[in-house]
């Protein structure tokens, strides 16, 4: 079925309009809200789910699915929808080449995607961000449409972090701005200026997972210490922006953290109302930090 121009373009706010948005979903929340976002502000979303990843919300929009190696689909189906912008969002677990069946589009182009799956996750991202906008598709960024999720500056909730508490956000973020130069991951934790874990490919949740029931803590007292989140120096902000959510403030909880702390403007913070319900329910801190403004 053709769709009619009218149904491919939202009007923005001052009249104008722009191309359909088509969003290509992985796990989690934050799919979900991008297109809630889009139609919410009068546009169409059309939805490329990738299978095993994307929840049922999708029945909700026009969508279809597809499998990571199947490019070509994925092309013809965002242009089959009309779709001139195209926005990555959720979270996906980077399939193995060996198990990915890919289509004649994808074979084409199979030698750049072996090289770009042998480099951390903010290259993979921007060689598949560089392919679509070869395709004529404008890549979009989740916080174009989602701004209001962003961290503010500041506490949010009823605790603030202490003197020791800030050294440590300090700390974790010169260890999470070297780790994100060499693109491995977006978050560490410290407690007491050691550093007890770094994220990898793996996660928040495997990183924070590790640390529970560790008593040792390399001297570092229960509870004491801070999960930092932030993008890497440099990276696309287009292109897999962070985020924590309500389990995120429960499992550093669980931990033995004293809070956590993200980047002022570049983390998403999901259910908001719910993740900050859960932060003072378990007794931490919510913070957003800029390390450009300094301590507090």
């Amino acid at each position: 079925m053709t769709l009619s121009s009218s149904s491919n373009e939202a009007a923005d706010g001052d009249g104008s309009s722009r191309p359909r948005l088509g969003v290509v979903a992985g796990g989690g929340a934050l799919p979900r809200l991008v297109c809630e976002a889009e139609r919410n502000a009068g546009g169409d979303p059309f939805v490329i789910a990738l299978r095993a990843n994307a929840g049922d919300w999708v029945s909700d929009y026009e969508n279809t699915v597809s499998g990571p190696g199947q490019v070509g689909r994925i092309f013809a189906a965002l242009s089959g929808a009309g779709c001139g912008r195209v926005c990555f969002a959720g979270a996906l677990q980077r399939p193995s080449l060996s198990n990915v069946r890919f289509d004649f589009t994808a074979l084409r182009v199979l030698p750049v995607m072996r090289r770009l799956m042998r480099q951390g996750d903010d290259g993979l991202l921007r060689g598949l961000a560089q392919i679509f906008e070869a395709r004529g598709f404008t890549m979009v960024g989740a916080h174009e449409l989602l701004g209001e999720l962003l961290a503010p500056m500041g506490p949010l909730g009823a605790r603030t972090p202490n003197q020791s508490d800030l050294t440590d956000i300090e700390r974790a973020a010169e260890i999470v701005a070297a780790l994100g130069a060499v693109d491995v991951g977006q978050g560490a934790v410290v407690a007491r200026g050691r550093c007890l874990a770094v994220e990898t490919v793996q996660g928040t949740d495997v990183m924070l997972g590790r640390l529970e029931g560790d008593t040792r803590r390399g001297g570092a007292p229960i509870p004491s210490g801070v999960l930092y989140k932030s993008p890497k120096p440099d990276q696309d902000l287009r292109l897999d922006l962070p985020a924590i959510g309500p389990e995120t403030i429960r499992r550093a909880a669980t931990a033995g953290l004293n809070g956590v702390a993200v980047r002022s403007g570049g983390v998403f913070i999901l259910d908001v109302d719910e993740t900050i319900a859960a932060a003072d329910a378990a007794g931490v801190f919510l913070f957003g930090w800029d390390p450009e403004e300094g301590p507090g």
